[in-house]
């Protein structure tokens, strides 16, 4: 007998259970759907009205489907246990869990335009902030909101089970039947969209998670960069970008530090050897030398906006458009530097867009006949301003004007001669001991390329730097460095910048930095990863390719590494 009762209650108990159960995940399907919306608002823009109400029943029937999936899962099986009290108590605390995880999703989405995946929680942990001002101080406020949400959803349920008379309540049904059919009309229209290549559709489909799985192709295309890479760029108004992150502080230094930024444009560092370029040989074996430094893109003023604000040029537009000034430049005014731009073998027209693209006003902007010019011209500003804290730009660009690559050996050969009598000057004026010179190019050798999309070879530049005060004399290192990280160094080993590089560049302080994995960049449509053997390609089609200068071979793209670019890429816009 008191097995029969011990099994009716057991039954008893199970039934109440699925039942509690039903209405306790109906009310947390409310508010997933709710909180689902947040995907919609962040979705990529939808062009033509069916993409927008394929969007809208996909937000209802795949987070509806979720809730279901989730009951089957967690919820039903539970009823087992046999105890009412207790099957309350851990699917109270099992839905709190699963809405965290959604918001956590959602908050990804918004940011990022990625979902929780295996990739993306080992790029949390091993960085959770993404380095990017991205947290989730809002779960401090949202996770006591979805508790007290769940304790009202629980005593609702609990109060239905246990009312007194029954009610025709046709809400539940008809809020179920609308999701399913919108779960099965959103299939519909994807797989006739799918069918007939209709991207406006098929590009929506990573959008919601658990929905279709993410590629190379729907990453980009989410990013926006399939399309236009720069479509949200117009240089209409700074209002969708934040920058810098956070605000710039430095400490002022006692002794007065200079720098002065040679670039050698039209140099690789292949043309480096003994005979042609004795004295920057010299210099390199000399002073601190960095061994794997990559242009990012294959033009010269795109090069000159990457060395001057440490950003992708995909900021260029807006940034000059309205005399965005770069950290760097910044600081300098504040601490009364002289800024002055000496460049060469230019015309009018030139000028002005090397005016634009370094943010440098045309008054302290030089333009010089040749590199001989120049290089005298600079000298003899550099020791009449000598008591004044200064930051001198040259562009030597005469190599560019080479008609074939031995009339550029040649006159390099000149200019390396030239480029040393100017640098002796310096060390007789005494000024090297309180400056920084750096020394590298904004493009490389024309004469050398390959068939691949980025010749590794021609975009290999030299980078030196000659600081007085470096323990770094006469070493070489291999990491890799690009002209991103020129301006973060400037500003924190000449003007003692201590906000952190993040916050206002993509680049880092070479003299502080550690190997990186790649170098980010674009050409046109495609996304580049520029690592130590070869160069990863994200096409316009989604493919991804591997180059080196003597093959070209498909390859898997890695989902953690395409996280890690669109956060530097977009790290400044709102």
């Amino acid at each position: 007998m008191t097995k029969l009762q011990n099994k009716f209650l057991m039954k008893e108990q199970t039934i109440r259970s699925t039942t509690w159960g039903h209405h306790f995940i109906f009310l947390n399907c409310l508010l997933a759907i709710l909180t689902g919306f947040t995907y919609v608002y962040s979705s990529p823009d939808t062009e033509s009205f069916i993409s927008f109400s394929y969007l809208l029943v996909t937000w209802l029937g795949q987070i509806s489907f979720l809730s279901f999936l989730a009951f089957l899962i967690f919820f039903f099986p539970l009823t087992f246990i046999g105890n009412f009290k207790v099957y309350r108590v851990i699917s109270i605390i099992a839905a709190v869990l699963l809405h965290c995880l959604l918001l956590v999703d959602a908050k990804l989405f918004l940011s990022l335009k990625v979902h929780l995946s295996w990739s993306v929680v080992s790029l949390m942990i091993r960085d959770l902030t993404f380095n990017t001002g991205l947290n989730f101080n809002f779960m401090y406020i949202a996770i006591p909101l979805v508790i007290f949400l769940e304790l009202i959803f629980a005593r609702l349920a609990t109060r239905e089970i246990y009312k007194r008379e029954v009610r025709n309540n046709h809400f539940p049904a008809i809020v179920m039947t609308l999701v399913t059919a919108c779960f099965i009309t959103s299939h519909g229209i994807y797989i006739w969209a799918d069918a007939a290549n209709y991207e406006k559709i098929t590009n929506l489909r990573s959008v919601f998670p658990a929905h279709y799985p993410m590629t190379a192709k729907s990453f980009l295309t989410t990013h926006g960069w399939i399309e236009n890479i720069t479509a949200d760029t117009d240089g209409s108004s700074t209002s969708n970008i934040a920058y810098p992150l956070a605000e710039i502080k430095f400490e002022e230094k006692d002794v007065q530090k200079n720098v002065i930024t040679i670039f050698v444009n039209g140099l690789s560092y292949s043309d480096l050897d003994a005979d042609t370029t004795p004295n920057l040989i010299k210099l390199k074996m000399d002073n601190l030398s960095f061994e794997n430094h990559f242009l990012p893109y294959d033009d010269l003023y795109n090069n000159l906006f990457a060395s001057w604000f440490g950003l992708p040029i995909q900021y260029e537009q807006i940034f000059t458009s309205h005399s965005v000034e770069n950290i760097s430049n910044d600081v300098m005014q504040k601490e009364e530097y002289l800024i002055r731009g000496f460049t060469s073998a230019i015309n009018g027209s030139e000028g002005a867009k090397l005016s634009k693209m370094t943010g440098m006003k045309s008054n302290k902007l030089k333009n010089l006949s040749s590199d001989t010019v120049l290089l005298n011209e600079a000298a003899d500003f550099i020791e009449k301003n000598a008591e004044h804290r200064m930051a001198v730009t040259l562009a030597l660009n005469s190599l560019l004007n080479m008609n074939s690559a031995e009339a550029h050996k040649r006159h390099l050969k000149l200019l390396d001669t030239q480029l040393g009598k100017f640098i002796s000057r310096l060390e007789e004026m005494g000024i090297t001991e309180r400056t920084m010179v750096i020394i590298s190019s904004s493009l490389g050798n024309k004469f050398i390329g390959g068939a691949s999309v980025y010749s590794k070879k021609k975009q290999r530049v030299p980078f030196i730097i000659i600081k007085p005060d470096s323990e770094n004399k006469g070493v070489s290192k291999n990491i890799l460095t690009s002209s991103f990280d020129i301006n973060p160094t400037i500003a924190v080993e000449i003007l003692g910048v201590t906000t952190p590089c993040v916050n206002y560049g993509i680049g880092d302080d070479v003299l502080d930095l550690e190997q990186r994995d790649y170098i980010p960049t674009t050409q046109g449509n495609n996304l580049l990863l520029i690592s130590q053997d070869a160069v990863t390609i994200y096409k316009r089609n989604g493919k991804v390719v591997t180059t080196t200068e003597e093959e070209i071979r498909p390859a898997r793209a890695n989902l953690e590494n395409l996280i890690r670019a669109m956060r530097d890429f977009n790290r400044f816009k709102k």
